[in-house]
């Protein structure tokens, strides 16, 4: 049995100074902390200096991960207008990260710093942050979603900027059982990085694998959205199997035609019982559950066929609504068998400013095949995957960029964060486009999706 998962209390990361570790997320450590920041900067402050800076977070020790996230979404233009409407007014935790954001996103004429303990302490009173789960950016950043849509439980408007839907379809390619459509809310998409291959696992040094190694955004998204075969017991080719398999020893239970007009009462009375009502009954069951489009859980534990028929099944997830501004976590955590631990894989991502999602989402309204996006903000890590370092690149107005260590700024070029290829997180924002209101169906028929899926003929056995 695996270990339970175990986290840091958030609260008391700011002043406590001990290095957390968990092996199965990218963690932070001393290495994170900048205990030279200055005081935070008054929530009445107005200054709005063009030429002015924005301000850091300070790191009294291990929250870089927190910080890098806060300031990552502090450029989603969708979520700064999100947190404006009148709603979240009377909402604490909405309210509380809205003032944040603001402090974030205003330029002071020297370098200040601002602190997230108030957030923070926000979210463990209510209980909002799961100590037993939190661990890395992209944990946090799927909690702090969480209770700001928990907040919102009693509203109407609790679909958050970052909330899509994907859609999950499974065919078998032996019956052809199509298996119920299933719609799969989502905050973020995981991307999963190339496993590891021979070579790279005899590399001597762990910390240097993929160093020369890339990967493109494009590919991951592509891949994230592809058939993926499976090998997997089918249901409804077990019971196929039992109604031939109860049909043969039907034909068989038979008995055969009399020869003789007055057969001995003798031997009649020491043949076997006849069990072909008991085997009919049964085949007839099976048949009316074969009848069904898909075959429900509850007519198949009841039916329980002797053997389970092992078949090559497609399952495809695709997105079937985007969201305004999408969260993509490059998922770079992975065992290796042979040395028995988990480690970071350090493939170089090359991701572009701006990307057509909408060639990846299932919709009918032919704007969305359009719908690009445009890089508001990358989480990047640096280290290994016991000790690192958590940074932030995020969009400053139009065109320009900051890189952000906890409590230092610094101006950058939109080529320097497509360079960095670490990355942990990446946020796109969608672009504007035509009006689609007619076309905001959240769930689509099947028949009309459309499925790049193998073209399967139903077919069905009742020998």
């Amino acid at each position: 049995m695996a270990a339970a998962k175990t986290a840091p209390d958030f609260v008391n990361l700011w002043t406590s100074g001990s290095p957390i570790f968990h092996r199965d997320s990218l963690v932070w450590d001393r290495g994170c902390a900048d205990h030279s920041a200055p005081p935070n900067v008054p929530a009445t402050s107005t200054a709005t200096a063009a030429d002015g800076v924005l301000g850091g977070l300070v790191n009294p020790g291990n929250a870089c991960f927190l910080n890098s996230v806060l300031q990552a979404m502090a450029s989603s233009a969708r979520l700064t207008n999100f947190l404006g409407s009148p709603l979240s007014a009377s909402l604490p935790l909405a309210n509380e990260l809205k003032t944040l954001i603001l402090h974030l996103n205003t330029r002071l004429p020297s370098q200040h710093t601002h602190t997230a303990v108030q957030l923070l302490r926000l979210l463990k009173s209510k209980r909002w942050i799961d100590d037993s789960e939190q661990q890395d950016a992209h944990e946090f950043l799927l909690s702090l979603l969480d209770a700001l849509r928990t907040e919102r439980s009693n509203s109407d408007n609790a679909i958050l900027p970052f909330d899509g839907m994907m859609s999950s379809r499974v065919v078998c390619l032996q019956c052809g059982e199509e298996q119920t459509l299933k719609q799969i809310p989502f905050s973020s998409v995981e991307l999963s990085l190339t496993s590891l291959s021979s070579s790279s696992s005899s590399s001597s040094s762990p910390s240097s694998l993929f160093n020369h190694q890339s990967i493109t955004l494009e590919s991951m998204l592509s891949n994230a959205v592809a058939p993926e075969k499976l090998d997997v017991y089918c249901q409804r080719c077990s019971l196929i199997a039992a109604e031939a398999h109860l049909q043969r020893l039907i034909t068989r239970a038979s008995p055969p035609p009399s020869r003789s007009s007055s057969p001995d009462p003798q031997l009649a009375s020491k043949s076997k019982p006849d069990i072909t009502p008991i085997l009919c009954a049964r085949r007839g069951m099976i048949i009316a559950a074969l009848d069904k489009p898909t075959i429900q859980d509850a007519d198949f534990e009841k039916l329980k066929p002797p053997r389970l028929v092992s078949s090559t099944k497609v399952k495809q997830v695709t997105i079937s609504r985007a969201p305004d501004t999408l969260a993509l976590h490059i998922n770079r955590s992975e065992y290796d068998a042979q040395l028995g631990i988990a480690r970071k894989n350090n493939v170089r991502v090359e991701f572009p400013e701006r990307i057509q999602f909408g060639k990846y989402v299932t919709d009918q309204c032919e704007c969305v095949d359009e719908a690009w996006y445009r890089l508001s903000s990358t989480v990047v890590h640096f280290g290994s995957h016991s000790f690192g370092h958590y940074i932030a690149y995020r969009r400053v107005g139009a065109n320009s960029w900051v890189r952000i260590s906890d409590g230092d700024v610094q101006p950058v070029g939109i080529d320097d964060v497509l360079s960095h290829g670490n990355v942990v997180l990446l946020f796109y924002e969608q672009e504007p486009t035509v009006d689609c209101a007619t076309f905001e169906k959240e769930v689509i028929e099947k028949e009309e999706m459309k499925w790049p899926l193998y073209d399967v003929q139903r077919k069905r056995r009742h020998d």
